[in-house]
């Protein structure tokens, strides 16, 4: 069978009649702030196992998301079930985008058994067995906002094959996982993928939630953070942060640096590291003292004016304060 007989055959399993458009509730786990989601499910779904065109090739689907929040998505909420035995997990995957597609890096992941997922001997046309099932993820997957990602299922050995008679009435024989959407463009920030033959755009979207746990730090004295602090331009200012990550105080402090920028002044604008840097600083990065980030501003080279600093995590700016020198 030829490649565009494939891919007609495969898109069988992407696009179903039948609309069942409705929010459903998710049992939530995650320590982070819900970010991203599109909740419709009824006219569409993908199937996640083995291509019965040649009963080797693994199938899988992507939904594409822009983070809203810069942080650590912790976890990911999505509508799936289990059609016959696949006899494998169900791997899940954070992945970066090149021009809009998913790509082979991996940024996050899990593996979800078999028997996590809701089963059913349910008809392609059956839109009320999907379950919108938790997914924490095992590593860190630090994402920044504004940066589009892609959710990716895949489930490399399954048995059986995607298709079986499921659509054609009597009782199913495919083995697939299945992840539900709608045959529409609710989210359009994003898109659903698909392959084995390459990722080619449904023209859909596909069910998901994400959280993300954000970080936020407060200055710490000597700099006040109402922004009333006044030095002297002649020497040392220590400017110190602590740390909060979903809305709570925390000692585990990842690699930060500081930018600093002059505000009033001689000349406003941001300021060159090699202007406020002592020789034993290394570049722009904050040190980590007990619990807080700590970096000591070299202010001779500054002069008079107001100057915020802000600290960055990621690139991301997670805080910031206002001084003067004088």
């Amino acid at each position: 069978m030829g490649t565009t007989n494939r891919s007609r055959h495969y898109k069988r399993a992407i696009v179903i009649a039948g609309l069942l458009a409705f929010a459903a509730p998710a049992a939530t786990l995650a320590s982070g702030t819900l970010d991203q989601q599109n909740t419709l499910i009824g006219s569409a779904f993908g199937q996640i196992g083995t291509w019965d065109g040649d009963g080797i090739t693994p199938t899988m689907q992507a939904q594409t998301f822009v983070a809203g929040i810069s942080g650590t998505l912790d976890q990911i909420d999505l509508p799936l079930r289990v059609v016959g035995n696949p006899a494998v997990a169900l791997t899940v995957e954070i992945r970066t985008t090149s021009a809009g597609v998913p790509t082979a890096t991996s940024i996050g992941n899990a593996s979800i058994p078999q028997a996590s997922v809701q089963s059913c001997a349910c008809l392609m046309s059956d839109f009320s067995t999907f379950s919108w099932t938790p997914i924490t993820l095992t590593t860190t997957t630090n994402v920044l906002a504004g940066t589009l990602y892609a959710i990716v299922l895949s489930a490399p050995g399954a048995a059986g094959n995607i298709f079986g008679i499921g659509d054609q009435g009597g009782s199913p024989t495919r083995s697939a996982y299945e992840w539900a959407g709608v045959g529409a463009d609710p989210y359009p920030a994003g898109d659903h993928f698909s392959q084995p033959l390459g990722w080619f755009d449904n023209q859909n979207d596909l069910a998901f939630k994400t959280y993300v746990a954000s970080y936020a730090a407060s200055v710490e004295a000597p700099i006040n953070s109402d922004g009333s602090s006044n030095f002297k331009a002649k020497g040392t200012v220590p400017v110190r942060f602590s740390l909060m990550f979903s809305g709570a105080p925390t000692c585990s402090l990842p690699p930060a640096t500081i930018s600093v920028t002059r505000t009033s002044g001689a000349q406003t604008g941001p300021i060159n590291e090699d202007i406020y840097t002592f020789a034993a600083d290394n570049g722009s990065n904050f040190r980590i003292a007990g619990c807080q980030y700590t970096y000591n501003l070299n202010s001779k080279g500054l002069g008079s004016g107001t100057y915020l600093v802000e600290i960055k995590i990621g690139g991301q700016t997670v805080g910031s304060a206002s001084f003067e020198l004088r």
